[in-house]
Parts: C-alpha cells; sequence; structure tokens
C-alpha cells in the first residue's frame, strides 16, 4: 500500500502546479490561498508559526514525500524537520489549530510534518434540539482540525498539541474540550465560531461524503485534551483507519487504544486500529496528587501523576478496573491543568481521598463554561469522594449537569415522529460527593439524560442553579435511584423544580432531604412531569415557590410516597395526585386511596432553622412509618430502630457511646467508656483494625464492662479502634476513630503525662476483679498496696521502679 500511494503521488506532480515553501511564498498560508485544487504545495524544512486554513483539495507535504519511508519513518528529518507550530496565535484567539481543513466535502492530502504545540479553535455546539438557541462553545482540534471534510492524513508526528501544549500555560489557557491531535466533525450541529475572521462556510448542500478516512501512519505522543486525545469524531458514519500509527501507550493483549484516546461522540465511526504500537499497559492502579504529582511520572503511589486526565487514557478497553486515587488537594486548570469536561469511559473508578478536602474546581465562568464531568453510556463506572465546583454549563443547553451530567451517547430528544427518544442502558454510580456552588440551563449539580441505571448514594447537591428546570438535580427520560441525598439552598431561576426536577423517566429517592430550595414557578422543592416516581423516607422543609403554587408539583405522572414528612414549605402543598402512605402531609393533599398511616403535625425537627432537620425526642414521626413500603404483608425495610421505620429522611438512632478514650502504656492500650443507662442495654462491641476505613485485620470484642485492655499489638503499627453498643436488639452509631502507635521500647515524650494521678478504679463496684490506674510524669518507684478497714495489708500489687507513663495493675480480690 505504502508504494503504490507515494507512486501515485509522485505521477500527480506531472499534472499539477508545485508551489515551493519559502521560496515562492515565504509562509504556507500564502502557498495555500494561491493554489487551486489538484496542486502540491511543498514545504521545506523549517518551523512555521502558523494558524492554517485549508479549502481546497490539494496535497500539502513537506519532501518526505519523495522518500522510500520504512519503519523507521519516524527519524526521517523532513518530518522531524519541517514543523508546524500552532502555538503563537494571539492571546484569547479562537483559532490556535496547527491547520484547519474545511467545507465541500474536500478530500486533500497532508503528509510528512510534525504539527506541534497547537491549541485548537472554537466550534460553537447545539446539544439539544429543544434549546437550539443556546449555542455552547467548544474547543477542538489541537493539531488540525477537519469540518466536513475528509482528508487523509499520513506519515506526520503529533507532539504536545491541546492542554499540554507549550503555549497553553497560565491564566489565557484555552482548554481544549476534545481532538488533542485531531478533531473532525461532519455534522450541521455544529459551525465555526463566527469570529473566525469573517470566513464563510461555504455549505455545500449536495454532500459527498465518504464512508472511509485514512489517518495510517501517524505517530502521537503527549496530545491532551478532555476526550477523544488523539482523534475525535462527530457526526462521521464509517471506518476511520489509524492502522501503523504509534500511540504513547497501548493494550498490548489487544493491540487497541481506548475511547478516551480514539472517540466517536455517538460511537458511530469504527477505528481500525491494526499493527498499532505503543508503551504496553502494564498497571491498573495509579495515583494522583496535586502537591507532588507529574505526568512524566509512572504514577506510582510514590511517583504519581498531577492529572486525572493523564490516567484516563491508560484504561484498557476490554481489561478489568482501573482505580485511580486521588489525594486531597485542588484539582483546576489554574493549579494541576487540569482539563473539564473530562468524559469518562468505561471501567474507572475515580476515588478521591475524602470529599471534604479532594476539589474538583472547574473554574469555569459565562465565557468559559465547562462542566466537571461527563458521563455518556458506560459499564463499571464510580466517580466517589470529591467536591466538585464552579461548574457553568448554561449554553450546553437542555440536558443540563453544571457539575456530572450522565447522558446518552446522542443528544436526541424526540424520535423522527415526534415521540420521546429512546432511553439507554448505563450505570454510573455516584458516591460520596458534595456538588456545589455549579450552574446549568437545567440541573445545577447534577443532568441525567435518557439513560437507566445510574445511582446515587450519600450526596450533597448544594447552592447550585440552573437557569431552567431542576435548581439541584434535573433528570430526563430514564431510571436513577437516590439514596441517603441532600438536595438543599438549589434554585430554579426562571421554572420549574428548585431542588430536582423529574421529566419523562422514572426516580427512586430513599432517605432524600430536600430543603430550602427555590423555585420560580411550580415546584419548590420537586416537579415531576409524565414519570413515576416513588419518594421513600424523604423530607421536604423550607422549600419556595415563588409563584405560590407549590412544594410538589406533578402532572400527568405517578407518584408515591412513602413514609414521608412535607412541613414548613411555602405554599405547605403538593400539586396534582399522589398514592401517599405513613406519611406527614398537609391535609388538603390530593390522594389516591385510603392514605393508611398519614397525619397532619408538626414533626418536631431538632433545628430547622440551621438546616437540621433531624427528629427530635417526642417527635409523631418515630415509629409512625411501615417497613412494608409495596403494601405486599413482607418487610421492604429491615434497617431500622424501634417498633417502626421513621418517618422522615433521617431514622433517630442510638446515639454513640460517649467517654470514648484509650491510654497507651508500655506494652499494651487501655480503652475506657461511660455507661449507658438504658433499660434495654445488652452489649459494647469495640472493633480493631489495621486502616481507618476499618477493612483489614478487623478485630471484633463484645463486652459488657466500660474498659478493655488490649495486649495483642505489635509495635510501630498503627490501630484503629471505634465503639458502638447493642440495646433492645438496635445497633447505636458509632463512636469517634481513636488511634494509637506503640513505639519500640520507649513512650514518645508527648504522649506523657504532665502530672502524677490515681484514676479511678474500674469497675467500681467490682466482683471480684478490677483495675487500677495510674500516671507517671517520669521514671519513679512506685509502691501499690491493698489495705482493709482494719489497716492490715491485704495484697502488695506494685513495689517496683517503673517508667513514666501510662499504667495500670490489675487486682484479683478472691
Amino acid at each position: 500500500m505504502k508504494n503504490y500511494i507515494i507512486s501515485i503521488l509522485l505521477f500527480g506532480f506531472g499534472y499539477s502546479t508545485v508551489i515551493n515553501i519559502p521560496s515562492d511564498y515565504s509562509t504556507i498560508q500564502e502557498g495555500l490561498d494561491a493554489s487551486v485544487e489538484g496542486d502540491t504545495v511543498l514545504v521545506s524544512e523549517g518551523e512555521y508559526f502558523e494558524n492554517l486554513i485549508l479549502d481546497k483539495a490539494i496535497i500539502l507535504a513537506s519532501h518526505a514525500i519523495y522518500d522510500q519511508l520504512d519503519t523507521n519513518w519516524i527519524s526521517n528529518q523532513y518530518i522531524v524537520g519541517t514543523i508546524i507550530n500552532g502555538g503563537q496565535h494571539p492571546i484569547g484567539s479562537n483559532k490556535g489549530s496547527c491547520l484547519i481543513i474545511r467545507d465541500n466535502d474536500i478530500n486533500p492530502l497532508i503528509f510528512g510534518f510534525t504539527f506541534k504545540d497547537g491549541t485548537g479553535s472554537d466550534m460553537l455546539i447545539v446539544d439539544c434540539e429543544v434549546t437550539d438557541d443556546h449555542q455552547r462553545i467548544e474547543r477542538s482540534g489541537g493539531g488540525i482540525l477537519a469540518y466536513k471534510a475528509y482528508p487523509d492524513i499520513m506519515y506526520n508526528k503529533f507532539i504536545n498539541n491541546g492542554n499540554t501544549s507549550m503555549a497553553n500555560i497560565g491564566d489565557e489557557m484555552q482548554v481544549l474540550t476534545n481532538g488533542g491531535a485531531i478533531s473532525h466533525y461532519d455534522t450541521d450541529d455544529v459551525e465555526f465560531d463566527e469570529d473566525r475572521n469573517g470566513i464563510d462556510q461555504n455549505i455545500n448542500q449536495d454532500r459527498n461524503r465518504p464512508n472511509s478516512i485514512n489517518i495510517q501512519n501517524n505517530y502521537f505522543e503527549n496530545n491532551g485534551s478532555g476526550d477523544g486525545e488523539c482523534f475525535y469524531s462527530n457526526g462521521f458514519s464509517g471506518t476511520i483507519d489509524l492502522s501503523n500509527s504509534i500511540f504513547d501507550n497501548i493494550d498490548c493483549s489487544t493491540s487497541t487504544v481506548n475511547e478516551f484516546i480514539l472517540k466517536s461522540k455517538t460511537r458511530d465511526a469504527d477505528y481500525i486500529q491494526e499493527g498499532i504500537t505503543g508503551t504496553c499497559i502494564e498497571q491498573s492502579t495509579y495515583y494522583v496528587n496535586a502537591e507532588n504529582g507529574n505526568d512524566n511520572n509512572p504514577g506510582t503511589e510514590e511517583e504519581p501523576f498531577l492529572t486525572i486526565r493523564k490516567v484516563l487514557g491508560l484504561a484498557k478497553e476490554d481489561g478489568g478496573t482501573t482505580i485511580i486515587n486521588v489525594a486531597e488537594g485542588r484539582y483546576s486548570p489554574s493549579t494541576t491543568g487540569e482539563s473539564f469536561p473530562l468524559i469518562i469511559p468505561d471501567n474507572i473508578h475515580l476515588i478521591g481521598a475524602n470529599w471534604e478536602n479532594t476539589i474538583i474546581d472547574i473554574e469555569a465562568t459565562q465565557d468559559k463554561q465547562a462542566r466537571g464531568f461527563i458521563v455518556q453510556e458506560v459499564i463499571n463506572v464510580k466517580i466517589a469522594n470529591f467536591t466538585i465546583t464552579g461548574g457553568s454549563a448554561e449554553d450546553a443547553g437542555c440536558q443540563g449537569g453544571g457539575a456530572i451530567l450522565l447522558t446518552n451517547n446522542d443528544d436526541a430528544v424526540y424520535n423522527a415522529d415526534g415521540s420521546w427518544a429512546p432511553y439507554a442502558p448505563s450505570t454510573p454510580v455516584l458516591e460520596n460527593l458534595y456538588l456545589t456552588g455549579n450552574h446549568a440551563y437545567n440541573g445545577g449539580g447534577i443532568g441525567v439524560f435518557r439513560i437507566i441505571g445510574p445511582t446515587m448514594e450519600n450526596i450533597i447537591v448544594e447552592d447550585n442553579s440552573s437557569y431552567s428546570f431542576g435548581g439541584g438535580v434535573f433528570h430526563h427520560a430514564g431510571v436513577t435511584t437516590i439514596s441517603n441525598a441532600k438536595i438543599t439552598n438549589n434554585t430554579a431561576l426562571t421554572e420549574h423544580g428548585g431542588g430536582i426536577a423529574v421529566f419523562v423517566g422514572g426516580a427512586v429517592l430513599n432517605n432524600v432531604e430536600i430543603s430550602n430550595n427555590a423555585a420560580e414557578f411550580l415546584g419548590g422543592g420537586a416537579a415531576i412531569y409524565e414519570s413515576e416516581v416513588d419518594l421513600f423516607n424523604t423530607t421536604f422543609s423550607n422549600n419556595r415557590d415563588y409563584a405560590n403554587n407549590s412544594a410538589i408539583w406533578s402532572m400527568n405522572s405517578t407518584v408515591g410516597i412513602v413514609n414521608s414528612i412535607v412541613w414548613d414549605n411555602q405554599p405547605n402543598q403538593l400539586e396534582g395526585g399522589y398514592t401517599i402512605t405513613y406519611s406527614n402531609i398537609p391535609s388538603n393533599t390530593q390522594i389516591f386511596g385510603d392514605g393508611e398511616g398519614n397525619i397532619n403535625t408538626d414533626p418536631l425537627f431538632v433545628d430547622p432553622e440551621n438546616g437540621d432537620f433531624t427528629l427530635s425526642d417526642g417527635s409523631p414521626c418515630i415509629d409512625a412509618g411501615t417497613a412494608d413500603i409495596d403494601g405486599d404483608g413482607e418487610e421492604d425495610i429491615t434497617d431500622y430502630t424501634g417498633s417502626s421505620p421513621d418517618m422522615g429522611a433521617y431514622e433517630v438512632t442510638l446515639a454513640a457511646p460517649t467517654g470514648f478514650t484509650i491510654y497507651p502504656l508500655e506494652t499494651y492500650v487501655t480503652l475506657t467508656w461511660d455507661s449507658v443507662t438504658d433499660d434495654d442495654f445488652e452489649y459494647f462491641v469495640l472493633e480493631r483494625s489495621t486502616n481507618i476505613e476499618f477493612t483489614e485485620d478487623i478485630n471484633s470484642e463484645a463486652l459488657i464492662t466500660v474498659y478493655f485492655e488490649d495486649d495483642d499489638l505489635e509495635y510501630d503499627t498503627e490501630y484503629f479502634y471505634r465503639l458502638y453498643y447493642v440495646s433492645g436488639g438496635d445497633q447505636s452509631e458509632y463512636s469517634d476513630i481513636l488511634s494509637v502507635t506503640l513505639d519500640w521500647m520507649s513512650v514518645e515524650g508527648g504522649q506523657l503525662p504532665k502530672t502524677y494521678a490515681i484514676h479511678q478504679n474500674y469497675p467500681n463496684p467490682f466482683n471480684p476483679i478490677t483495675t487500677l490506674r495510674y500516671s507517671l510524669p517520669e521514671d519513679a518507684m512506685v509502691n501499690i498496696t491493698i489495705y482493709d478497714m482494719m489497716g492490715r495489708v491485704v495484697s502488695n500489687l506494685v513495689n517496683k521502679q517503673q517508667y513514666g507513663g501510662y499504667k495500670s495493675v490489675q487486682w484479683n480480690a478472691t
């Protein structure tokens, strides 16, 4: 094939004009402008700082086109030495690609260059047909951007284009959404940003689209973007042939790269990857650290990466789970050079250290909008333990999601016959997330669009806003489960559903607080349209509908409410029909059925003015719910305290044990805690582990005493302890976690007591064994003698020199 192609090229030279750069024209762009269809623009060695535009079917080549290229072609002097550098465009320019190829279905040949430091060009995208008056800017195509054109791109090197460009640093960083090296657009839903030097698009109404694109024999190194790092395709249906190309990393077991590297937006294009090469991916667990990471590192715990983006291309397409462990820190364009949005492929578990201190800051603005994450139709994807803030996606239209969008592969809302477009299966898991300070057209925090299967567990959606529907969460056409969540202080600025909007689909909410949200028109807490929604153990309170309509609004929907509380909203009413049982609801609510177990009375929240909607002692909602939520006679809820589940989002639980204290001694530790006065008290359970998550080396002790001595310890190993108790068959909350490390042969100075002290013996009273504790701030001679009431010696427990520290001795009175 190689010799055949080159012979055709050489034969073609005889029938066209060859324009030589720089002898005929000083710049490549001048040569392109002077060329006509069929010409060749032949470029001599040198580095050309240009952002080229090609709109003719010509040959653009270096002198490598005359060479017989073999497997060592990447070292060819003309390919290495003929450089198109796209990095010196004006600051803020919307045109930063090394080369733009555009319009009229042209098929030029691009041969034998090094493309480097391109920063991509701005495209205007219509994501949603319902909101086609909203267009977002998507920067794409760092090295080459092709638009309604089908170039042959062969024997080129693409190095440091996109977010890794040397020109793309500092405050004026142009974040590349996709196509770090190459992007290809073949859809009418995309057009160039109008501010492109007034160039017309020359749309050809009679399209002549091929069914394949030839991108063979290219070299890709360190190109960066939020998706499709080496090639991104939008709208093309056919094959894209990258055979014999060289990538940074590949899955050597399948000789492929994953879809974060080669992406087709709707998966309508097939990538041919025959004979590709690259460094074999060996790891499945990687580490990212904002403080000491570097993307040139191997990504180990000792030498972590700096960006999440770096790892996404290292997931094996058909392999097992790739785990990305993200250390505490702030990950943003300004601090770590992160790219947003990041599109998460299959088999990725993105796990932060904890949500409090592992911050994803998108740093979007009205002019530079971006979400944090987009998750399309995926399997085996989890995002956990992050705060995600600073997202802005109003111009993205109806799909929504300022922080996270979970979406179908295509953007359709309707089928051709006007019916709703179908759902698709997708099972991402969102867990332990705090989404705050984000904005979108719909769903300021989260958008869910046309997928079945997402789950959200233990999330907080707070202080987000939407232009239209769902200030916190927007859900269109799919089925989602949300559990143990808090949706609070969100705002739908112009429409419905201040907390959440569920349209044309279904959702199940378990143990969810929806509070202090606001909507302009309907449903200060929730708006539901043409959907099936179950609200189990939900609390709606302090939500406001500025049109004074409803806390919850539903239309053409089936809504079941069980074990829930609707209280003190403005107005405190439900608009629409509902099936409601065992709930605290307004008296004027339209209910289908007999409303078994419903009440209408003050739930006695602990501190609603300050956002505490747990139930206080004496609340009429305690034990007022039902465990049989579907009415079939079988208990569906098994984990509750008391005779029945409580109403509302928060089950009243037994408080954690108090006074939990640890005393490290020379060879063991003593743990003490307060007794429990509950009449139904049964026993304490003390747990020990070697990690704070309590997943390794777990030991448990069931105790009826208020102390424990642990002498089964190894020196220089950190141990973690926690405590709970069982009363009336119910388990209390856990205590705070304590930890201790026994140092070899000594107690650290910082752990020594400050004064001599004798502590209360325990237990007291006792029969027949008790333990005496005492503290020595320094080494001392110790004598402990037990006397009876007559002053007679009963026992000599200690009479020796001892090291300073916390001490104890046990006395058996038998």
